[in-house]
């Protein structure tokens, strides 16, 4: 990893165990992890930080993930959002797909290990635009 990405985990208080061993396994492997148990306050967030990648739930009190996922794409188009789900539709698949997301995990999580390669994946991502973008400025 060329660089410290920080990344934002988003999912409802019932599943607070799980956001905070996520948590845990993430920054043990170098990345900055912040958590909000609520899509609002994930949006205040992100308007007030950078985050690269943003993991969140999609069934969420107020505001579902999908909502979330349009609004974050707004504010920063290259941040890579993966979706997390335990109910699961063909519909919902392809919406997060249109709305931009980068990838879609189903709940509960095959693994902490099966993460981080969809987390690694993403910074792969993240680092050939910041390689495109460099090359172009020079």
């Amino acid at each position: 990893m060329k660089y410290r990405y920080k990344i934002l985990i988003v999912d409802n208080e019932e599943n607070e165990e799980m956001v905070n061993l996520l948590k845990k396994g993430l920054e043990q492997e170098g990345y900055d992890v912040d958590m909000s148990l609520s899509a609002t306050e994930a949006l205040e967030k992100v308007k007030s930080d950078k985050y690269h990648i943003v993991l969140t739930a999609i069934a969420m009190p107020q505001m579902d993930g999908l909502e979330l996922l349009r609004e974050i794409k707004k504010y920063d188009p290259l941040a890579q959002v993966i979706m997390m789900t335990e109910f699961s539709t063909m519909s919902r698949i392809l919406s997060a797909l249109e709305y931009g997301a980068s990838d879609y995990i189903i709940k509960p999580f095959k693994s902490t290990e099966y993460v981080l390669d969809i987390i690694q994946y993403a910074v792969k991502k993240l680092e050939r635009w910041r390689d495109a973008f460099i090359d172009i400025v020079q």
